[in-house]
């Protein structure tokens, strides 16, 4: 079990040095995927005694009971994050070897969060 990613941590993955500016631009992709994560890992429902409903996440925020499967999950998905703001336009340039497109998902943050998401039939 594991909390979520911090900025440490991704900026270890990126091969980063500490630098002010650069830090508060991973730590804003770290927040976006670790509210991403919050959401796809699931919620409670309960029903409060005037009928309306709370949803309280699973893992919060500041969970110390993350599956690992979940904190890899974010770690890569924060780091994407990072680098996806050199593609704005969804393409990254390769000199004389062209362009590509950069998908809108990354298929092992997906795979690794199903691992530990709530199956739902709808």
């Amino acid at each position: 079990m594991a909390s979520w990613p911090n900025l440490a941590e991704v900026r270890k993955l990126l091969r980063l040095q500490p630098d002010a500016t650069e830090d508060a631009v991973i730590q804003t992709a770290l927040a976006a995927a670790v509210d991403y994560g919050t959401r796809r890992v699931g919620f409670t429902i309960t029903t409060n005694p005037d009928g309306s409903l709370t949803y309280v996440p699973v893992y919060p925020p500041d969970t110390t009971i993350l599956p690992d499967a979940a904190h890899e999950a974010a770690l890569i998905h924060a780091a994407r994050l990072y680098r996806r703001r050199d593609s704005i336009d969804g393409t990254i340039g390769f000199g004389d070897m062209g362009a590509i497109r950069v998908g809108r998902t990354d298929a092992d943050v997906e795979a690794l969060y199903a691992a530990c998401s709530r199956l739902v039939f709808g």
